[in-house]
């Protein structure tokens, strides 16, 4: 049985395929185990169910297990696959059929596929970022600020960009200028920490070597600090706010309680709706109180 479909019988087809198919279309397949063209179907109408997203359901009946059921549809030959909608049968076929076909019945009955909304240019610069791409990621947005000099969203994503690239000058003026006009706006704010974190990337730019430090001494507090701030620009959020709880535990006077200012910049990063962030915080309010 496909995990695409689920199995109809006489106790639930009134509820699962007649009031379901108010709601969404339901193709129910009628075979049995000794019918051959039946397996070769099977494939084709699972292949569909999962192209179509959830758009209409799969429902399957074995007719040897449910003669009283396949008797009152009135099945008379196998596979017979009929398409439920609105309580009632709206369409049907005999036999194995092309695809193509099947196509042409859904597309009469299911809903149509919801477009996919274009994604802004802030959008698609953000997950070249996050792929790694940030070179690509800020002709987008400079392309961007050729339209809309004053957005807030695209200066700071700018900015954030450049101190990724290790432009850190020019991060530190856009950062600058935006925090003189929305100095509490989310991207200006999100901004700042980034450019904060990246003075540490820049005095500790390699990783390979903060390792090998904590190779000899794993208490080693800036090591495990720089190696965190990596950590987290390069996305990987668990790893550093596992470490900062950590020093919070263990170094909790290092460099004027750094690793708790250090979790609540990285949440301005993360995303205060990110339910690791609400993890985080819950951490730190044990240690703190």
């Amino acid at each position: 049985m496909s995990a695409t479909a689920f199995v109809a019988t006489a106790e639930n087809f009134v509820a699962n395929v007649l009031e379901a198919s108010k709601t969404l279309p339901v193709l129910v397949d009628f075979w049995a185990e000794w019918c051959g063209p039946c397996k070769q179907l099977m494939p084709i109408l699972d292949h569909l169910s999962s192209e179509y997203e959830g758009r209409f359901t799969l429902a399957k009946v074995n007719t040897d297990e449910q003669q009283e059921l396949a008797a009152q549809i009135g099945i008379k030959s196998l596979p017979t696959v009929a398409l439920f909608k609105d309580g009632q049968v709206v369409d049907h076929f005999v036999g194995v059929v092309p695809e193509a076909q099947i196509r042409e019945i859904l597309d009469r009955h299911v809903p149509a596929a919801a477009l996919e909304k274009p994604k802004s240019p802030l959008e698609m610069a953000r997950a070249l970022k996050t792929a790694g791409d940030t070179s690509s990621a800020l002709q987008l947005i400079e392309s961007a600020l050729a339209q809309d000099k004053d957005s807030v969203e695209l200066r700071a994503e700018f900015g954030e960009l450049k101190a990724l690239s290790g432009d850190l000058e020019l991060a530190k003026e856009t950062l600058k200028s935006l925090q003189s006009r929305e100095p509490t706006a989310a991207p200006v704010k999100r901004l700042a920490a980034v450019v904060e974190f990246s003075d540490v990337i820049a005095a500790h730019p390699d990783q390979e070597k903060l390792k090998q430090t904590l190779a000899t001494d794993a208490t080693d507090a800036e090591a495990r600090h720089a190696l965190a701030v990596h950590r987290l620009l390069a996305g990987d959020y668990d790893a550093a706010l596992e470490v900062w709880l950590e020093l919070m535990r263990t170094h909790r006077t290092y460099k004027d309680d750094l690793a708790r200012k250090s979790l609540v910049q990285a949440f301005e990063i993360i995303g205060n709706t990110d339910p690791r962030v609400a993890d985080a915080r819950r951490a730190m309010a044990r240690m703190l109180f």
